[in-house]
């Protein structure tokens, strides 16, 4: 079901958490709020739920309008039917895995048979039939979690909010999760707002993210697009490029597109368009897009240097490169890409000119 909100405003006194806030969730579309903590993702997630009251704007689900700052319009959290999991799992210990499910629909006062089955589809979507009986005080981190969305997704709600709920897992059981979240969206087509602070969950779970700061929406697109084309450095460093430099252009002779790193001789070459980058562009490489050679590379962007810092992750390798008469670089290297270099190894570290991108610092207000 369609989520609309129009100018959503919301203060606290002075404070504004939400600044006029304008954004459609499409029926069927999962849409992650991505920031970090204090940007208002949560504020706007429980302003849909109805467990805040905006200052100004509207709100609508489907078809009915559940909050209407004008007409002073404010439909109850419990009739918006609206599902919401949250970071804190919320499950009674003292209960079952089934009683836990069916405590919404017995609420509702269905026939008991209605609940049986409903619970047991919902148990079997999220991998838990084995355990309908089992007292949840038993239960791991992760099973709890699957009981909290089972819960939620057992009323059929038009809309699943989901806040931050992987959180407080494991790493891998993370990754796990994450996947079969996915699944579970796609399979029933369900309308989802998902709010997190973690870049690598959101491109895991998003058809779209909206990407917050200062309870605004500065960019919202698919995953990769975000992912290639952040609109501004401060948004490249939350999605993790951390080789960001303060630049201008090399000046007068040069090609358009050279810019010099700020306080160094080093020059980088982008075939990224700089337009808008105002007077404080900044030059913008991931750190997966540097190579690390024992030769020159040919054409632009080569730049010699020393291994300072070598970090070994598995299935690859971070090395951290100081520059002559430049920066240090951060590098990514597939681990079976070269052989390990050592601390102290001179080498060269180039970057194609279209990885190389130049951004605004910030996105203009």
């Amino acid at each position: 079901m369609k989520v609309q909100l129009e100018n959503i405003t919301l203060a606290y006194g002075e404070a504004t958490a939400i600044d006029r806030l304008s954004v459609t969730v499409e029926d069927g579309e999962s849409l992650v709020l991505l920031g970090k903590s204090g940007c208002g993702k949560t504020s706007t997630m429980r302003c849909v739920a109805g467990l805040e009251t905006p200052t100004g704007g509207r709100i609508t689900i489907g078809d009915t309008v559940v909050f209407d700052g004008e007409r002073g319009v404010r439909v109850a959290p419990n009739k918006r039917n609206v599902g919401m999991v949250f970071q804190s799992y919320a499950v009674w210990p003292h209960r079952t895995i089934f009683q836990n499910v069916a405590f919404p629909l017995q609420q509702q006062r269905l026939p008991k048979a209605e609940i049986r089955e409903r619970v047991a589809d919902v148990l079997a979507l999220v991998g838990l039939t084995e355990y309908a009986e089992r007292g949840a005080s038993l239960l791991s981190g992760g099973q709890m979690q699957r009981v909290a969305l089972a819960r939620s997704l057992v009323m059929r709600p038009s809309v699943l909010l989901l806040d931050e709920p992987l959180s407080n897992l494991d790493a891998r059981l993370r990754d796990r999760l994450r996947v079969e979240l996915r699944e579970i969206q796609q399979r029933l087509g369900l309308t989802c707002v998902y709010v997190t602070h973690d870049q690598s969950e959101a491109l895991a779970l998003a058809d779209r993210i909206a990407l917050m700061q200062g309870g605004r929406i500065v960019q919202i697109d698919r995953p990769e697009k975000i992912y290639d084309a952040p609109s501004s450095a401060a948004i490249a460093d939350f999605l993790g490029v951390s080789n960001i430099f303060p630049c201008a252009p090399a000046g007068p002779g040069s090609a358009p597109a050279t810019y010099r790193l700020t306080g160094h001789a080093t020059e980088v070459t982008s075939d990224t368009p700089a337009a808008g980058t105002g007077k404080d562009p900044r030059v913008c490489i991931r750190p997966e897009d540097i190579r690390l050679t024992g030769e020159p590379a040919t054409g632009a962007n080569s730049w010699p240097g020393r291994v300072d810092v070598v970090s070994f992750q598995g299935s690859y390798v971070r090395y951290r490169v100081s520059l002559k008469d430049g920066p240090e670089l951060d590098a990514v290297v597939p681990r079976r890409a070269t052989r390990m270099l050592d601390v102290g190894t001179p080498v060269w570290a180039s970057a194609d000119p279209d990885a190389v991108q130049i951004l605004p610092a910030e996105v203009p207000a």
